[in-house]
């Protein structure tokens, strides 16, 4: 797997502020952000009990979340969609991300899980992937949750697995 294909810089977050989808990026990355942008109060980021997964249930396959902890950063996955689980052939929740992913901290997954926690702000990324049915693209978004507005403690996260034309 690649990890440097792409990432879209994303503005810090604020009322009623609009984040451009990257171009070719599945249409329910795009779904995701327009869902957490629309319970983003005025006054800070959105938190997880402003997040009702009855409004997305169309999402939920594609959704994880991962508990943010900080000095140094870490990240414990909470619970990860069947699509997910089924492309990876392993159902991740409840572990940390160290222990699924190797070289975890020296990856753009961390590094972009960071800069979301640390900054605020929804992290797009593109990686290839080489599956055993050809070559296929994960389009990820990340997106802070935040219970005091202010420091992300929760990263809800969107992948979309298509499949690449050669």
């Amino acid at each position: 797997m690649t990890e440097d294909d792409g990432q879209t810089p994303s503005p810090g977050p604020s009322a009623g502020t609009e984040f451009v989808i990257p171009d070719g990026y599945a249409p329910e990355i795009a779904a995701l952000v327009r869902y957490w942008t629309r319970i983003t109060p005025p006054d800070g980021l959105p938190g997880r009990q402003h997040f009702d997964p009855a409004d997305i249930p169309e999402l939920l396959p594609h959704l994880w979340m991962a508990d943010v902890y900080r000095d140094p950063w870490r990240f414990w996955i909470r619970l990860v969609g069947t699509a997910v689980v089924n492309y990876s052939g392993r159902d991740s929740t409840g572990k940390w991300c160290t222990e699924q992913f190797p070289n975890f901290e020296e990856s753009a997954g961390y590094r972009d899980m960071a800069r979301c926690a640390e900054q605020g702000v929804p992290v797009f990324r593109t990686a290839k992937q080489l599956a055993s049915d050809g070559p296929r693209q994960s389009q990820r978004v990340h997106l802070p949750l935040a219970a005091d507005g202010r420091k992300v403690d929760i990263i809800l996260s969107l992948t979309r697995y298509v499949f690449v034309r050669v």
